[in-house]
């Protein structure tokens, strides 16, 4: 009889690992059965229904949701987070604290982290909690969005999330949109605005904020773009922004005169980054169902509202 049909030999092997918590290097010198075969009868043992393995997820709705996610739009991973009844407000801040609960999970403890700007990435920034853990090179990857909301600015949160981290950060002295094509030549070629720039393309993980294309986005509230720009992007098909690029519903990047104005990385330059997105709200959920039909990110943070509303949408669309 081959081992691997010896039933009461697996039942031993399955008490003494599972229940005796023995590792299987112990339980080959206490049976003189080699390591190879306790792993392959341990292997058996679960496939066959020998050992059943439960667990009891308290998470069990948002992990669903996740895995869908995951599986319609081939995510490496993606966090969900319930915030349950509050208001918008309340819902914003139990996101934040949530989200940089598990953010750490995701980055190198050293290498190069991408910061963009944003009103959902600073919340988030500003809840993770001092560390000592983490060295690493904190890079703004766009320009300063406007006289206000200064908080907002990549320039802001990169050095916010240095000073928790005790890691260097860089600053880019440069708007993120200027009034021609001329100017941001003339930028691009100061060296110390070169120099962020190429440290940005080249960011070991990159953390991105989805924004909507319309006059209450960051962007607008910030003084970065005018409305009648909004507009002229809408009449473009862009309904999401991430990074220096503007998406269609498809997913599809789209170039006008406002794109090609702005200072910063784009979602092309990018690529070779852990692309981490975060965003919530349902009425985001266009905004992040376009950057998912593109496959632009890795991985991403959202909430349970605007993820239900994402898959509602997608089966409605399959019908």
């Amino acid at each position: 009889m081959s081992i691997l049909d010896n039933q009461r030999l697996a039942v031993k092997i399955c008490e003494l690992y599972y229940y005796g918590d023995l590792s299987q290097k112990q339980i080959c010198a206490k049976l003189g059965v080699s390591r190879p075969q306790i792993s392959r009868i341990l292997k058996a043992a679960r496939a066959s229904g020998l050992v059943s393995i439960s667990i009891n997820n308290p998470y069990s709705n948002e992990t669903a949701l996740e895995m869908a996610l995951i599986d319609r739009y081939g995510l490496d991973d993606t966090l969900v987070f319930d915030t349950g009844e509050l208001d918008t407000r309340e819902a914003m801040a139990e996101f934040a604290k949530q989200a940089a609960d598990q953010i750490e999970v995701y980055l190198p403890n050293q290498g190069s982290v991408g910061i963009m700007s944003g009103r959902t990435i600073a919340r988030v920034i500003n809840e993770i909690e001092r560390t000592d853990k983490r060295r690493l090179e904190l890079v703004p990857l766009i320009g300063g969005m406007g006289s206000d909301g200064a908080d907002w600015h990549a320039n802001i949160i990169a050095k916010s999330f240095a000073d928790k981290t005790g890691s260097h950060y860089y600053l880019l002295n440069a708007p993120v949109l200027v009034k021609n094509e001329a100017s941001k030549e003339i930028l691009l070629n100061e060296p110390g605005i070169a120099v962020v720039l190429e440290k940005g393309g080249r960011c070991d993980v990159a953390i991105l904020g989805i924004g909507q294309v319309n006059e209450s986005s960051a962007s607008v509230v910030a003084g970065s773009l005018t409305i009648a720009e909004v507009e002229a992007l809408q009449r473009a098909g862009a309904v999401a922004s991430v990074c220096g690029s503007y998406l269609a519903q498809d997913g599809t990047i789209i170039e006008n005169e406002v794109t090609r104005r702005t200072i910063g990385q784009t979602l092309e330059t990018i690529k070779g980054s852990k692309r981490i997105a975060l965003a919530m709200g349902k009425e985001k959920a266009d905004a992040i169902k376009a950057v998912l039909a593109g496959r632009h990110i890795d991985i991403l943070i959202t909430d349970a509202d605007a993820a239900r509303k994402i898959l509602n949408d997608s089966q409605e669309e399959k019908k």
